[in-house]
């Protein structure tokens, strides 16, 4: 049989505010402890391994503040549960989940073996296949917005465009064959130009509790500490 690799944990970790020029936004890492069990064959099975797919999914929506009426407004959901990763594996953000680089984690633990250190990352697959082994492998996400204007990002064009918005991305993350799932989700606020919302939860947001006003008020309260 075939090496197959396979999921054994997920978290989220390095959850960073992230504040440059112009954007504000946050940095934080998938992290999949994974396991390859070996061939079963010898060289019969090949040197190939058996990896799950990544899933990546995303529902964005977004808010205009309507001056009239002096509360914000639902303009619109961008993407609902779109799997990023399967639209565009090629993306930047993917970067560490493609093959030339799952293997390279794998080679820079302190218990893979010393003589495959400085090996390519084909040396150390096919000595995984062989051998089995378990290691991490992060995938870094650094979703922002402008504080300005702008538009665009991996999701596709904004829905609202200006100094003042808000955006809220549901994040469901996890691999096929692996029962977990990591759900969180990133609101993002802008008025005039000035961050007031830029809150990350590490739970699952339903559509009420996006828009219950204890819960922006407390996201408006993290702006501010």
């Amino acid at each position: 049989m075939k090496a197959r690799m396979i999921v054994t944990k997920l978290e989220v970790r390095n959850i960073k505010l992230t504040r440059s020029t112009g954007r504000v936004g946050h940095d934080f890492d998938l992290v999949a402890k994974v396991r390859v069990q070996p061939r079963t064959m010898g060289a019969l099975s090949g040197e190939g391994i058996d990896c799950p797919e990544l899933q990546w999914i995303e529902t964005i929506d977004w808010y205009r503040f309507d001056t009239f009426a002096n509360h914000w407004i639902h303009a619109g959901t961008q993407t609902h549960n779109k799997d990023l990763y399967k639209a565009n594996p090629m993306s930047q953000t993917f970067i560490t989940w493609r093959e030339e680089s799952r293997y390279a984690f794998a080679r820079h633990t302190p218990w893979f073996p010393a003589t495959l250190k400085n090996t390519y990352g084909t040396e150390a697959k096919h000595w995984i296949a062989q051998n089995g082994f378990e290691w991490e492998i992060p995938i870094r996400d650094i979703p922002a917005i402008s504080l300005l204007d702008g538009s665009g990002g991996g999701a596709g064009a904004s829905l609202v465009i200006g100094p003042t918005r808000r955006r809220v991305i549901r994040f469901e993350l996890g691999f096929t064959g692996c029962h977990h799932r990591i759900h969180c989700a990133q609101i993002l606020e802008t008025m005039n130009g000035q961050p007031t919302i830029n809150a990350f939860v590490q739970r699952k947001l339903t559509d009420a509790e996006l828009n219950a006003p204890h819960n922006v008020i407390a996201w408006r309260n993290l702006a501010g500490s």
